[in-house]
């Protein structure tokens, strides 16, 4: 009679992920998935966009109902795991303190950057009117 060991053939590739080392620093994260931050010369808008390609994002500014927005869509699927990564967000932009004629974008490490700069206070003006 031989030994025969089941576990010697069927030896799982992988035998769990170990969630006690996992460490992740990140504030966009899937059910958060952006971040806001603002000074006196600009908003920057950080939202993940984790798995979609760069030419497959799309980021519009689109006005509804007297409000406009900043609109990202984009949708890309993994040659290798055929899985469909997507992504649909828009944000509410304050036209009075928004410039929303010189925003910017970039995409790097998974991360889609929205720069809106501040709009310029007005210098105060003072005309003399004349006393007649």
């Amino acid at each position: 009679m031989f030994d025969f060991n089941f576990d010697d053939i069927f030896t799982p590739i992988l035998l769990d992920w170990d969630k006690k080392n996992y460490r992740f620093n990140r504030g966009e994260k899937d059910m958060h998935p952006y971040s806001i931050s603002s000074d006196e010369e600009k908003t920057i808008i950080v939202h993940n966009v984790l798995g979609i390609n760069k030419e497959d994002l799309k980021v519009t500014k689109e006005k509804e109902n007297g409000t406009t927005y900043i609109a990202i869509e984009g949708k890309t699927e993994d040659s290798l795991t055929k899985r469909e990564y997507s992504v649909s967000s828009r944000f509410a932009l304050n036209e009075e303190e928004l410039d929303l004629s010189n925003i910017k974008s970039s995409m790097r490490n998974g991360l889609l950057y929205i720069i809106i700069p501040t709009k310029k206070p007005e210098e105060p003006t003072k005309d003399t009117i004349e006393i007649l």
